[in-house]
């Protein structure tokens, strides 16, 4: 029997949190929380029939490139337009940017959920209209 097996107490690790001593704190200017700096590439694994939806809210139009990128992956996107909606010049950019390239590079849809929000469908992924007067309620 290895020395493992023969304890009876519960194996420990060492977190950052239990130490004794102050908690390593972040640099200025440093991303606490930014996983995706730390790991871009991370292995997750993805299976054809997978589908990925993002939820996102637009505060402006520097925000278009992640959106983009989530389109070009084939991820669904709902975008909530709400912090935008009032300033008539970035709105009009941002719906311009995101259907030329949805619809027209990549050949997916853009579909308007209400009056705040937007769907970028990918390619294979179509928009039903007039689903919002369906019953789904129980007969």
């Amino acid at each position: 029997m290895s020395d493992e097996q023969d304890r009876d107490e519960p194996r420990w690790l060492n977190v950052p949190s239990i130490e004794p001593g102050p908690l390593p704190s972040p640099d200025p200017g440093q991303f606490y929380h930014d996983l995706g700096s730390l790991y871009p590439d991370a292995p997750v694994p993805r299976h054809p029939q997978e589908v990925v939806i993002r939820r996102a809210v637009l505060h402006d139009v520097s925000g278009l490139e992640m959106l983009l990128d989530w389109a070009a992956d084939s991820q669904i996107v709902i975008i909530e337009l709400r912090r935008i909606i009032d300033r008539d010049f970035e709105l009009t950019t941002a719906i311009e940017q995101l259907s030329n390239f949805v619809e027209g590079d990549l050949g997916g849809q853009l579909v308007q959920l209400g009056e705040e929000r937007i769907l970028l469908l990918p390619p294979g992924f179509r928009g039903m209209s007039g689903l919002e007067a369906e019953s789904h309620e129980g007969s």
